[in-house]
């Protein structure tokens, strides 16, 4: 069962971030898969990914609308997309997601 790690990111870090979240979560949940979700916006981060969540992840999903950092990321295959993608065609972009990380 693949593993993937995901961050989501908006200006405000509420409404955006918190639906794409909980669409990946739950979509994923359904497919079979883990998914752990970050979110990131004005007040700060959320549910922060550790590194050995992010080491042991197969793929990472970044569902932003601003920069985020993605160093720590480094070498893992990333599927990135809009969070309104995120919210309105969360089992593509999961697919897909899974896709870049064969």
């Amino acid at each position: 069962m693949p593993t993937i790690v995901a961050v989501m990111a908006c200006p405000t870090g509420v409404a955006h971030t918190v639906m794409a979240a909980e669409a990946l979560e739950k979509t994923a949940r359904i497919m079979g898969h883990t998914l752990r979700a970050e979110m990131q916006g004005s007040v700060g981060a959320r549910n922060v990914l550790t590194d050995q969540e992010i080491r042991d992840a197969d793929v990472v999903i970044i569902a932003t609308d601003i920069h985020i950092n993605m160093e720590r990321f480094g070498g893992k295959p990333i599927y990135a997309v809009s969070t309104s993608d995120a919210i309105r065609k969360t089992r593509a972009v999961i697919e897909a997601a899974l896709a870049e990380a064969d």
